[in-house]
């Protein structure tokens, strides 16, 4: 197990110092691609490809946790991609074709290969300017069928995420009518309660402050009738208007 490992990292180096060394070289343009560089790295990469499919999971884990602790990232989360992808497209059957590019000075390994389930595709990219590995991912191939079922189920996903939606707004807007009829209940409720009015009370009139006016009226009234003032009772005083 640790061999494959050691080889495995051996030959991602190799691919490295490789593509790295060939970045120093000066080429008559950026996307010029020097002969050493076109034959060796095809080479070396599927190589690579290779090795990766020789190791089951706990090995794979290894190399993950190895290419981390050196900082190689971007390596890492490639294998992490081939290991989650692997199952999908199976077991490797052969290697199509491996292509070589070049940009701006640095390099890009493309190797199109066959697996048991379908077809997949390895990239390899190398940056000049860190000297480690950029760009290290799988992507499977799917066919024109499969495309079209996930478009398929896509749209119905979609859609059927628009009509649940609506389906809700509209049970929303159909509980409004039960809104007023709530609002009828709480007034009809209102007026049922007995109203409680306040009775107010007139407090009968006080003579006893108008005493002396009543002795007053009561003497002028005998000393016109020419009558007893003793005989004469006065049992209310009212105001006349004029």
């Amino acid at each position: 197990m640790k061999k494959r490992i050691k080889y495995l990292i051996l030959s991602l180096f190799m691919i490295a110092m490789l593509a790295l060394s060939a970045c120093g070289k000066k080429a008559d343009s950026e996307s010029s691609i020097p002969e050493e560089v076109s034959n060796q790295l095809p080479v070396q990469a599927e190589s690579l490809l290779n090795q990766l499919y020789k190791m089951d999971d706990a090995e794979l884990d290894q190399v993950i946790e190895s290419v981390e602790q050196n900082g190689q990232t971007a390596f890492a989360e490639g294998v992490k991609n081939f290991k989650s992808t692997k199952e999908l497209v199976g077991d490797l059957v052969g290697i199509d074709d491996t292509k070589v590019s070049a940009s701006e000075g640095n390099y890009v390994v493309k190797v199109n290969y066959s697996g048991k389930n379908r077809k997949s595709e390895m990239t390899l990219g190398f940056d000049s300017k860190t000297n480690q590995v950029a760009v290290f991912s799988i992507t499977p191939k799917y066919s024109v069928i499969e495309n079209m079922e996930k478009a398929a189920l896509n749209t119905v996903l979609g859609m059927g995420t628009v009509f649940i939606i609506l389906i809700f707004i509209s049970f929303l807007i159909s509980l409004f009518k039960y809104i007023s009829v709530f609002e009828n209940k709480l007034k009809a409720k209102a007026k049922e309660e007995p109203v409680i009015e306040v009775a107010t009370v007139n407090e009968p009139e006080n003579l006893e402050d108008d005493l002396e006016l009543v002795a007053v009226i009561t003497a002028a009234i005998a000393e016109f009738s020419n009558t007893d003032a003793s005989n004469l009772i006065v049992r209310s005083i009212k105001r006349v208007k004029r």
